[in-house]
């Protein structure tokens, strides 16, 4: 790679093309999951809340009329109970949907009896409800906080992925590193190359993946796997280049010298 470096030109560079897709495909993929965590913490969060106020004080309700009632297990392990329930407290009538979730392995019956607070009566719940309310706190907390988590994960990697594309647009400094290429798949119009910058004292960092079209291949190095990539100055993620140095902005006579330098190093 010695040889290599000396031949990669020393002054400001700019790359023609960079291969990362547009952060607004994450930035997309980041709003999804947050709406998904916004959705079931507005969807479990006021059931569970209101079962948290039964069962300091539950009364069973007898007399209620059960309208709609049923639980549905999918998957064998997440399983919905949802119900209409009429119920009357000292003449006066109430009526509430209730709808809960929680994680039970296997399928089996449920017996539901509906129960509401002692203290305040138009606050019902289902006996399941109560029985799984641990439960149903930490599976609600964990869709949500863990969509919410990669909903934030994928925003980050989108302003990654634009700062690097603008860092690209303008003449820096470009440093030659190898990196370690892990697959290659061939997506809609185009060729993904996953590739990671290897680490001291690790295998590889993160995967990265870089877009080429079809018959492009990476500027491939001696070594099992081993690639041409450069990182701009101020940032740390390298950009894989591909065979014919087209990404760089060269002349053709760098072009041909980085090429006789890899060869050198491989004969």
């Amino acid at each position: 790679m010695t040889d290599l470096a000396s031949a990669f030109p020393t002054g400001p560079l700019k790359l023609a093309k960079t291969g990362i897709v547009p952060g607004i495909f994450s930035y997309l993929g980041g709003l999804l999951l947050l709406g998904i965590a916004g959705f079931i913490a507005v969807w479990q969060a006021p059931g569970i809340y209101n079962d948290i106020i039964i069962s300091q004080n539950p009364v069973v309700v007898y007399d209620s009329s059960v309208e709609d009632g049923h639980c549905t297990t999918r998957r064998f392990i997440f399983t919905d109970c949802a119900a209409h329930v009429t119920y009357s407290v000292k003449g006066k009538t109430f009526e509430r949907d209730i709808e809960l979730m929680f994680v039970d392995f296997g399928t089996k019956d449920y017996e539901v009896e509906v129960v509401r607070s002692a203290d305040k009566p138009q606050i019902v719940g289902l006996s399941p409800g109560l029985d799984m309310l641990w439960n149903r706190i930490i599976v609600g907390a964990a869709f949500v906080l863990g969509s919410g988590a990669l909903g934030a994960a994928l925003f980050f990697k989108g302003a990654r992925a634009d700062r690097v594309r603008g860092l690209a647009r303008k003449a820096l400094p470009l440093t030659p590193v190898p990196v370690t290429v892990v697959g290659m798949s061939n997506v809609v119009g185009a060729k993904a190359v996953t590739y990671a910058l290897p680490r001291p004292g690790k295998k590889r960092g993160t995967n990265l993946t870089s877009r080429m079209s079809r018959k492009q291949e990476p500027f491939w190095l001696n070594g099992e796997g081993r690639a041409l990539a450069a990182i701009h100055a101020g940032s740390k993620l390298p950009i894989l280049l591909d065979a014919e140095l087209t990404r760089l902005d060269l002349t053709d006579e760098e072009r041909n010298r980085i090429k006789a330098a890899r060869d050198g190093v491989e004969a």
